[in-house]
């Protein structure tokens, strides 16, 4: 047991590294003060989105194929190396091309965490704690970008390209962290000598994401987080600029940060609470009166766009690995990774949709304006949905499909 804690601490560890906190404060900003509009901003970002999308199926393919670990590291390098190179670039093409690199870093991880995580739980600790470990990983992952974000904004009034530089420093740091935590096989020799017939192959990987589409408790919830996923995006992307046209100074965006990440910290862990309380079903049902009366709001007082912002990051941290256990307790072994990078996949679609679209949209209606009739708009759209399709169902309701697509009742 005291073995089994040490490694979920190394693995509290690496998602430290995970760390954003240095320049998210200030990439918008930065991009705005090299001469960028918020149209191309929105194009970088959709840019980010579809490219994960298309990297994907590769990513996941290898996180079940060559190991968690090694897919983790080689996360870690595009990460370390696209952060390092992003102050130095002048160009939109050299930006957009760091982008396609930077989702590629991501690409690798999604999925191939949550995969390795579930699975080294079932090996050596408990599966059904997934939910839990993960929250309190995002809470140490939260508390690590609240200190750095007032860091960050402290370095950008120093030299903008060092909140950069340093948080390429911080995820190069998760390699060596890496290689002390166990390599995560997709496949294992089951002691006859078998190993090799289990290794999962590209066209079992396509199969298997058809199967997995194919089914009814799966899909629906999918398509239910991307239509929120898309929301809180295209939030998140422009948030500096709707943040500028309410008053909040520049200087103030490293503290404001900061706090986003301790509140959300404190969201992260309530996760085990509100799963245990709600149910997986309980969580996502609220999540339509919640997001429709947290936007309209907004256009009563502007100003609430502060107190948006700070629920958009809550509700964020503590569905996701409700949705991600949900996925996980529907999932065999085999493919596990693909299974969530598909996942990862149709969220990285929606967010890059909206981020093309709201660009244009911002440009036009102002920063805080569109907020109101967005989140109203996809909260409606999600209670059709929800009535229409059921996406939450119960494991006893479920169908499900093993790790060669056969399959029985859950």
């Amino acid at each position: 047991m005291s073995s089994s804690r040490w490694l979920i601490w190394r693995y509290y560890a690496f998602r430290v590294t995970n760390s954003a906190g240095f320049y998210v404060p200030v990439a918008i900003i930065f991009l705005e003060d090299r001469g960028y509009g918020l149209g191309f901003i929105g194009l970088v970002y959709a840019v980010f989105s579809f490219a994960m999308v298309a990297a994907e199926i590769p990513t996941g393919y290898l996180g079940d194929w060559l190991g968690r670990r090694g897919s983790l590291v080689l996360g870690s390098a595009f990460r370390a190396g696209t952060l390092a190179a992003y102050p130095f670039v002048d160009s939109k093409l050299a930006y957009v091309a760091l982008h396609v690199t930077w989702a590629m870093g991501w690409a690798f991880r999604s999925g191939t965490i949550d995969a390795w995580l579930y699975e080294v739980l079932q090996a050596r600790y408990d599966e059904s704690e997934y939910a839990r470990i993960e929250g309190r990983g995002s809470t140490a992952l939260l508390v690590t970008s609240a200190a750095t974000a007032i860091a960050g904004g402290v370095l950008y009034s120093v030299g903008p390209s060092l909140p950069f530089l340093a948080n390429a420093g911080l995820a190069a740091l998760g390699i060596p962290i890496l290689f002390t935590l166990p390599a995560v096989e997709a496949a294992a020799d089951d002691g006859d000598g078998d190993a090799a017939a289990d290794v999962f192959t590209v066209r079992e990987a396509v199969e298997m994401l058809r199967l997995q589409a194919a089914r009814p408790a799966v899909r629906w919830l999918v398509v239910y987080a991307a239509l929120f996923q898309g929301l809180f995006s295209v939030t998140r992307t422009f948030e500096q600029p709707a943040l500028d046209a309410v008053g909040l100074p520049v200087a103030g965006l490293g503290v404001l940060y900061a706090a986003f990440k301790l509140v959300s910290a404190g969201a992260a862990t309530t996760v085990g609470w509100f799963e245990d309380r709600l149910g997986t079903r309980g969580v996502f049902a609220l999540l339509v009166p919640a997001y429709g009366l947290a936007y309209a709001s907004v256009a009563l007082a502007p100003v609430l766009v502060v107190p948006l912002l700070f629920f958009n990051r809550s509700v964020s941290i503590v569905t996701r690995p409700v949705r991600n256990q949900y996925l996980n307790d529907r999932l065999g072994d085999v493919g596990r990774a693909t299974v969530l990078s598909g996942a990862s996949m149709v969220l990285s679609l929606a967010s890059g949709t909206a981020n093309l679209l709201g660009g244009r949209v911002v440009e036009l209606f102002g920063p805080v304006e569109f907020l109101p009739w967005v989140g109203v708009g996809v909260a409606a759209a999600g209670g059709l949905l929800w009535l229409a399709t059921s996406p939450v169902r119960s494991g006893a309701e479920t169908p499900r499909v093993d790790d060669r697509g056969a399959t029985g009742t859950d």
